[in-house]
């Protein structure tokens, strides 16, 4: 048996890398810009490219990971993030830095998946909601933290917020090592190279489309909407009929996996104006904090235990799309202008979503008790 807390202490310390580096930089694009001579909207793609590599491609991370083994995959990802922190580091230019940023978005979608994968594949007994809550805390950790330790590094030089990724990869690394059990991983088939790109394509073509939108739905962003959903209808006809498929469809079929994954997008839904909402985010988030850990693993339970990282990266990236999808209606119920005598709309809407999360979760113990 792995070392249970030493294993969970891994874990969260990969989950803690991906909020921590989509925060921490947002501080820093004003210097970033000044630095490297580039303008403002240019900058930004520092933050939109590792959102949309992040909403395409964990759940192709975990399927590798499921496949080739999840161990090796995750320390070897965790290695690579840490070369592309060094890298962004000593960036002398724009494209550079955006290329070094793509590297850790892409580790960071075989870190997690697999990761949490790892931690469901090896908790007996009755501690998986704690593990879990422990591991997912680091998520909201990350993302409070970021703004905060970045503004501090970056006082001294913008650089050091992609060093400061160096130690805590050797700490997860040294962890890892001790920790994460081994396993046999099926070969039974070739890989899946076609559905995997086709996954990533169409997922990072819904993901641009959604942020580049901004609120609005003009003809060339509706006919990209047209080509994501002929291309997803093609994906699935392709991986139906594909022996060891990138995503399965028969995935989606449980119940309790789909169900999980649909409330799990439905809490990620959130207004950007955080001052009006002083008192009631927390409560909000306390919500989230105790349906998110049972929700993940009601996804997981619900999946072939084969394909346990590849479902860690669906629910990954459902949360991912609920965000998107919740800012993109900020956009759209505030318009441009940001009215906010529309705030009491865009709050009513975000208190069905969190009832129509309640909703379907309160479908998951049977249908979980069904599948297993």
């Amino acid at each position: 048996m792995p070392r249970i807390p030493l294993l969970v202490a891994a874990v969260a310390l990969g989950n803690l890398l991906v909020p921590l580096n989509s925060t921490m930089i947002v501080v820093a694009l004003p210097q970033i810009s000044r630095d490297l001579a580039a303008d403002r909207a240019s900058v930004s793609w520092l933050v939109t490219a590792y959102l949309i590599a992040m909403a395409a491609l964990q759940p192709i991370g975990g399927r590798v990971g499921d496949r080739f083994g999840r161990r090796e995959l995750m320390q070897g990802a965790l290695v690579v993030f840490a070369i592309a922190s060094i890298g962004a580091a000593l960036a002398q230019s724009l494209v550079i830095l955006v290329a070094f940023r793509l590297i850790q978005a892409a580790a960071a979608c075989a870190i997690v998946p697999n990761a949490l994968g790892l931690l469901r594949g090896s908790i007996v007994g009755d501690r998986a909601g704690m593990y879990f809550g422990i591991a997912g805390s680091m998520t909201g950790l990350g993302a409070a933290v970021g703004p905060v330790l970045g503004g501090f590094l970056t006082a001294i030089d913008w650089r050091w917020i992609f060093a400061v990724n160096v130690p805590i990869v050797l700490l997860a690394l040294a962890a890892g090592w001790r920790s994460l059990p081994h396993a046999e991983h099926r070969r039974t088939a070739p890989p899946d190279v076609v559905g995997a790109l086709s996954l990533g394509a169409l997922l990072a073509l819904l993901a641009w489309t959604l942020i580049d939108s901004e609120g609005g739905l003009d003809p060339p962003h509706a006919g990209l909407l047209l080509a994501f959903v002929v291309g997803t209808i093609l994906f699935v006809r392709y991986e139906s009929g594909h022996a060891d498929a990138a995503l399965p469809p028969a995935l989606f079929r449980s119940r309790a996996f789909t169900g999980a994954n649909l409330a799990i997008a439905l809490f990620t839904g959130r207004p950007t104006e955080f001052a009006l909402l002083l008192v009631a985010m927390p409560i909000a988030g306390a919500g989230v904090a105790m349906n998110f850990p049972a929700t993940r693993i009601a996804a997981l339970d619900s999946a072939p235990e084969h394909l346990m990282a590849l479902a860690s990266g669906v629910t990954s990236t459902s949360r991912y799309f609920g965000g998107i999808a919740g800012a993109l209606l900020t956009a759209i119920v505030l318009g441009r202008g940001d009215d906010l005598s529309r705030l009491p709309l865009l709050f009513t809407i975000f208190a069905l979503a969190g009832l129509a999360a309640a909703l379907v979760g309160a479908t998951l113990p049977r249908a979980i008790a069904r599948a297993t």
